[in-house]
């Protein structure tokens, strides 16, 4: 008795140099697409003159499809991104008055930014992890591992003992990155860039007059500073992409 074809679809690139029926193995991916569109084109003319839907039945009922495994979270480039959006999406404006003010930022966030402390809680901190995936995310953290075990006093529950560990684990990740790329943003010379910015605004380039000065001169032009502060926006998110 002739075995029937039975196909795997694993996914829309399936590599078909693996078996794809319970006997056989196509080594060349071009010839499986042919035999697959010869027995549909088959499938279309018997449905063209009987129009019943039995031989596509049939037909699929030979095939197992089996989706791809949900690929493994690089957590190290999650918390690199949530840096990242802490900086761009929240913090973005009081860095630039530091900037502007100081010429340097903090990476500070509990107490050098409005509510820096809640925001991070809650836009980083504050999320649920199952089992798994806290075991993984520990597993590529281990760096970064919260050792403040007063964080899960009490709790029993060794799985949720996990979760939490994660959590925190993950915030002191994305803390690391928030300050690495603190660190990157107060390698801008501020001076220069207000330079720039004021020589533009003037429209000219002021001769023999000390930088300071070209500086305060620009300073009374109500455009500089919105300038300034488009100029510096810039430099800081080519720090984030």
């Amino acid at each position: 008795m002739k075995q029937e074809q039975s196909y795997i679809i694993a996914s829309i690139d399936i590599d078909l140099g693996r078996p794809i029926s319970m006997y056989n193995t196509w080594a060349d991916k071009d010839d499986a697409k042919q035999a697959l569109k010869a027995q549909i084109s088959n499938l279309a003319i018997q449905f063209a003159n009987n129009h019943s839907l039995d031989g596509i039945d049939e037909f699929m009922s030979n095939f197992m499809f089996e989706l791809p495994p949900e690929p493994i979270t690089d957590y190290q480039q999650e918390a690199e991104d949530d840096a990242a959006m802490l900086i761009t999406d929240y913090f973005m404006d009081e860095i630039i008055d530091q900037l502007i003010d100081s010429d340097e930022a903090s990476a500070d966030i509990n107490n050098d930014y409005g509510n820096g402390d809640g925001i991070f809680h809650e836009v980083i901190t504050d999320r649920s992890y199952h089992l798994t995936d806290a075991a993984e995310l520990l597993s590529q953290l281990y760096r970064n591992a919260e050792e403040d075990t007063g964080l899960w006093e009490g709790e029993t529950n060794v799985d949720r003992i996990a979760e939490i560990q994660a959590a925190y684990t993950y915030g002191n990740a994305v803390w690391d990155e928030f300050d690495t790329l603190i660190m990157n943003i107060n390698s801008l010379d501020i001076d220069d860039i207000k330079l720039e910015t004021a020589i533009e605004c003037l429209g000219y380039e002021p001769e023999d007059m000390d930088d300071y000065v070209v500086i305060e001169k620009a300073e009374e032009i109500s455009e500089y500073e919105e300038k300034l502060r488009e100029r510096l926006v810039k430099e800081i998110k080519s720090f984030c992409e």
